[in-house]
């Protein structure tokens, strides 16, 4: 992943500053769980002290997992409970596991920079109990405050780890549970080494599809999960995420064909199936499917020099219809509601000079998609956090760790300053970034909830 140009969140910055260095724990143990029929819909965020807390959507029941803390006899971090220890600890990019249970984080912590260490810890998301599972070799970063890029397999089971290393950027697949007691993370598993890197687990668990420099590639784990096993599919620098299909058997990627370059489906999986040439992009592409797998999203542009795509579409998976959303326009990332019936998209306002949220109903193609209007969801225009702005630079690879959707698609969550039009004025001022969430109901305007520069909704 390239090192985008934007200004570090302050706690983060202070912390490189500081240390020198970025992100680490130590490893502490424990593995609990919340009970399956308990209702999350918590939004986890990164608070101005650098702290993981969540919240209620509301705003209410703030609850602040990290902080200085001690091991207690079982090597367990007391998280809520626990003392100050006379060491620095900030904490960045939360990811939430698919079931809520946890909340995989990376950790600056040290007393001095000759100490200071970086890692990915998993956290308990009711108590903040857990641990270390990877730890970094070296403390480097993959962009600017940005130590790690973390996504769960969607078993829960394991973690995909994108990392700095001596030898390059790599992908490493970890363990999601922490060992127990005081002792050190599992070994991780290198999968991949290569830059720029982007993966998408398979929606078994088992299989990843890897872009690594100009290589596409599918690596399916062995039976005992001690290595992977490599398929080459093309080479291409037109897009960065390739995409799974909802039901793992088909699979997304951008490559040059015919008179253009076009977005392609094929089938990994099965040799006897050739890839079906989708869509034709002009130039840089993106693209996401639907969670119930009828559609792909696709956004290009020309200028591979600009941070927004110019057009947007919708288009039905077996090629039979299309839908232009936006087209001349500047949209910066979009996002898929969990149902797959909403599209929300972060477009720029280059009168007001802010962002906004912006949301298309996507159901029913051959009858068009249906614009929700001009106005941005919930009146809500900002300029996004350090954190945001990664997560908008790169989005095809964040949609699928880090959604702004609640679980129920009636609201979108970001990490920002307001813009507060009739005074033209950062709407937070020195206090540094809010955390806003904004309800699709007509009337309705954006809650502050919260102090933060990052903010992810559970996936229930």
């Amino acid at each position: 992943m390239p090192t985008p140009n934007f200004p570090l969140p302050a706690a983060l910055a202070a912390a490189v500053l500081i240390l020198a260095v970025t992100l680490a724990c130590r490893p502490d143990g424990g593995n609990g769980a919340i009970p399956a029929d308990m209702v999350i819909n918590r939004i986890a965020y990164i608070n101005a002290d650098g702290q993981l807390a969540t919240v209620n959507p509301d705003g209410s029941d703030r609850n602040t997992l990290t902080g200085g803390a001690v091991a207690d006899s079982g090597g367990r971090l007391g998280g809520i409970l626990a003392q100050p220890l006379p060491e620095t600890r900030l904490y960045g990019w939360p990811a939430w596991s698919p079931d809520g249970d946890r909340i995989a984080v990376s950790l600056i912590s040290g007393s001095s920079p000759g100490n200071a260490e970086m890692s990915v810890q998993s956290l308990e998301s009711s108590t903040g109990v857990g641990g270390a599972v990877f730890v970094n070799s070296a403390p480097l970063t993959i962009a600017d405050g940005t130590p790690h890029y973390v996504q769960w397999s969607p078993d829960g089971r394991r973690l995909g780890v994108t990392a700095a290393t001596p030898e390059g950027l790599t992908l490493f697949v970890v363990d999601a549970n922490p060992s127990d007691g005081n002792a050190a993370p599992a070994e991780p598993l290198p999968v991949v080494r290569g830059a720029p890197l982007y993966f998408d687990w398979a929606p078994d668990s088992q299989s990843l599809a890897v872009h690594s420099g100009e290589e596409v590639a599918v690596l399916r784990l062995n039976r005992d999960g001690t290595q992977f096993q490599t398929q080459s599919l093309t080479r291409s620098r037109s897009f960065r995420t390739p995409a799974w299909s909802p039901d793992g058997t088909q699979l997304a990627w951008s490559a040059p064909g015919g008179d253009s370059e076009a977005i392609w489906l094929g089938r990994p999986h099965d040799a006897d199936y050739p890839p079906l040439r989708l869509a034709e992009v002009e130039g840089a592409c993106a693209f996401l499917w639907s969670s119930d797998g009828s559609a792909i999203a696709v956004a290009d542009r020309q200028d591979d020099r600009s941070p927004a795509y110019r057009r947007l579409r919708i288009v039905a998976a077996d090629g039979s219809a299309e839908q232009t959303v936006r087209e001349d326009d500047w949209v910066l990332g979009f996002f898929w509601a969990p149902d797959g019936a909403r599209l929300s998209w972060v477009a720029l306002n280059p009168e007001e000079r802010s962002m906004e949220w912006r949301v298309v109903r996507a159901t029913g193609l051959a009858e068009g998609a249906e614009d929700y209007g001009s106005q941005p969801v919930a009146g809500l225009r900002f300029s996004p956090s350090g954190e945001t702005f990664l997560m908008l630079a790169f989005f095809d690879q964040y949609a699928r760790s880090h959604s702004p959707w609640s679980p129920d698609g009636s609201a979108l969550v970001v990490a920002g300053n307001q813009q507060y039009l009739s005074e033209r004025r950062n709407g937070s001022g020195a206090a540094g970034p809010r955390v806003y969430v904004a309800p699709l109901a007509d009337g309705a305007e954006p809650l502050d909830i919260a102090d933060g520069g990052i903010a992810v909704w559970s996936p229930r």
